[in-house]
């Protein structure tokens, strides 16, 4: 069955209600309130079959001016619309507003129902007509049908019935693929059950027992039940009027204006790139920096209006511009917003969302026609790459870079994957990377350590740390790709930690090579009492500075061993040590100081930490005052 949801619009006491009691048999007027002041404040809500092919959700919207924030929650995500005027009155000031939000909203689809015939004669009906033909004119509904019709009588109801059925099919059924959302239009309790939510499914799909999170309260809940059109379903889809049962939340704690939606599939915003509309009123120019009213799906939310490449918007046009938000709202590419002024209740215009992760752009700066035509006329594949680019070094994660699109999963990695293909961005694990930023990247490691080897030659490399922290910052795996990919085209090399040049053919530095013989043969000469740095350095000629880095060198090769009390040992004199300790605690079991002193005839100076050497290496285990040997 082919699922839709159509919407009323139009001015106060116009006879939307009636007209939708008339068709399906609710009364959308459900408060005490509303019955008594004959007039609609809240939305409604109805449903209606044709047959066993086509399920209609309605919504009915108030017209009253004081209730625009309603209409807009309720317009929001309609396939849709009946566009009611009342054949007593004609065309009126929220007649007008009503066609400029639906507009706005992108509804293309509608039927526009002229009602209350029997309260006139044919002569004003057909005043009526002429007036509505005349309003249309120019309008996306200009070539809709115009239907007549009494919701007391009930004259027309039947053909207006089959209107609806024959527009319905023209209807492309909404996607199940996509992000699920749903914009909750209303809260409320049931005993017994817990706090229901209601709302439009405007896209993706969800199922009884799910997880999901309300935007923005970051709060986490599970579905306990779903009903569509007061009937228990397992699954709900796009296109559909639904009520949800949440687990555990109260119904204070959430209201008209939030989302759901599924773990990590969307994000809050404070800044949004739009197309805005300013619409021809006989307004003045809306200048730059200007606070307004943005009312995006069930949201209204304060925002500051970023004129990109003019100091202002005059009336009729449409320009790229940046909203700044007072509080981070939830939003996707594509959706519609309705804009009014701080304290007019006019609506002023609207537009379309084109990116919900922008950079603060310079105002006129010369880049931003380029931005705004990949973003408003780009495929896909296009799109996807600006939000690529944007990530610069860092690149951008799965799940975000679906968000950036408002596509699912499988979409989204289709579209990286044949960039990829193209040569155009780097996949590494789940981050996509600009190709152009990843090389430049890995220009600078190597460029880091060249740098690196030209100020310090005897040094045995630069550890990986200090490399990954010298560079921009992005992810580990990021870092690890690009010294790979480094490594493989033989412009550098690492050994165990360090990470130096590669250069082919390496010449060899003889007056460095004689230093380290020098530096070897004096704590050869020492043996397990070396001399200090100050005196090394002065047995071999070298500053302390050289000096220090050839040890750290030897020490990287192993040719030397460093204690932590900056002591350096010839490698041979270490490991004689081991064996006679080996040799010695083999034979007794156990080693003192002062035993140990009698194997090794030196003083505590050296004593104390060869024996703590010994412990660190795991070759002896320290006991009170003894040693024994580790297995």
């Amino acid at each position: 069955m082919k699922k839709i949801v159509i919407g009323t619009a139009g001015h106060i006491d116009h006879g939307k209600t009636a007209l939708i009691k008339a068709l399906t048999g609710i009364d959308c007027d459900r408060l005490k309130e509303e019955k008594e002041r004959g007039i609609t404040t809240e939305l409604g809500f109805a449903h209606y079959r044709f047959g066993d092919d086509l399920l209609v959700g309605i919504v009915d919207v108030p017209g009253h001016e004081k209730f625009i924030r309603h209409m807009v929650a309720g317009a929001w995500g309609i396939d849709m619309v009946l566009f009611v005027i009342a054949a007593d009155e004609g065309v009126m000031p929220q007649t007008r507003e009503h066609m400029d939000i639906c507009e706005m909203l992108g509804i293309k689809r509608g039927i526009v129902v002229i009602t209350k015939k029997d309260l006139v004669d044919n002569e004003m009906v057909e005043l009526v007509q002429e007036d509505v033909k005349e309003f249309l004119a120019g309008r996306v509904l200009e070539n809709s049908p115009i239907m007549v019709v009494s919701a007391m009588t009930k004259e027309n109801i039947p053909e207006l019935k089959d209107a609806i059925a024959t527009l319905a099919d023209e209807i492309q059924e909404r996607s199940r693929e996509g992000i699920f959302r749903l914009p909750v239009d209303r809260v409320f309790t049931i005993k017994g059950l817990g706090t229901i939510v209601t709302g439009t499914c405007i896209s993706g799909s969800l199922k009884v027992g799910e997880e999901v999170d309300i935007y923005p309260l970051s709060k986490r809940t599970k579905v306990k039940n779903i009903q569509a059109y007061h009937e228990d379903t397992e699954e709900i889809i796009a296109g559909q009027r639904v009520a949800l049962n949440l687990q555990g939340i109260e119904k204070s704690e959430i209201a008209r204006g939030v989302i759901i939606g599924k773990p990590g599939t969307l994000i809050f915003t404070h800044r949004i790139d739009a197309t805005l509309k300013y619409l021809k009123l006989p307004y003045k120019p809306i200048k730059n920096d200007t606070v307004m009213r943005f009312h995006i799906a069930t949201t209204q939310e304060e925002a500051r209006l970023v004129v990109l490449g003019k100091d202002a918007i005059e009336p009729g046009e449409e320009l790229f511009v940046q909203f700044v938000f007072k509080n981070p709202l939830v939003a996707l590419p594509g959706d519609n917003f309705i804009l009014r002024g701080s304290y007019a209740i006019q609506t002023i215009g609207g537009g379309r969302v084109l990116d919900i992760m922008p950079p603060k752009h310079k105002r006129k700066a010369a880049d931003l026609e380029r931005i705004y035509d990949v973003l408003t006329h780009g495929d896909d594949l296009e799109k996807t790459r600006y939000h690529v680019r944007k990530g610069g070094f860092e690149g951008v994660h799965e799940e975000t870079l679906c968000i950036l699109m408002g596509k699912d999963r499988s979409y989204a990695a289709a579209l990286t994957g044949q960039l990829e293909r193209l040569g155009r961005v780097k996949s590494v694990g789940k981050i996509t990377v600009d190709m152009e930023a990843f090389e430049a990247y890995k220009k600078t490691l190597t460029s880091i350590i060249t740098s690196f080897f030209e100020k310090n030659p005897l040094k045995a490399g630069m550890s990986k740390e200090e490399l990954r922290t010298r560079l921009p910052r992005v992810e580990p795996s990021i870092f690890q790709k690009a010294l790979e990919e480094s490594i493989s085209a033989n412009l550098v090399e690492v050994e165990k930690d360090k990470v130096k040049v590669k250069s082919p053919g390496e010449k060899i530095d003889k007056s460095l090579e004689q230093t380290e013989s020098g530096v070897l043969k004096v704590l050869f000469g020492h043996w397990l009492t070396p001399p200090g740095l100050k005196e090394l350095a002065y047995e071999t000629g070298r500053n302390e500075r050289e000096l220090k880095d050839i040890l750290g060198k030897l020490n990287f090769q192993g040719r030397v061993v460093k204690l932590k009390s900056d002591m350096y040992f010839h490698r041979d004199a270490i490991e004689d040590l081991k064996q006679k300790a080996i040799s010695y605690l083999t034979a007794k079991k156990e080693m003192t100081p002062s035993d140990f002193k009698s194997v090794v005839d030196i003083s505590r100076k050296y004593m104390i930490p060869l024996l703590e050497y010994l412990d660190e290496i795991k070759l002896t285990i320290r006991s009170g005052d003894k040693r024994i040997l580790r297995n």
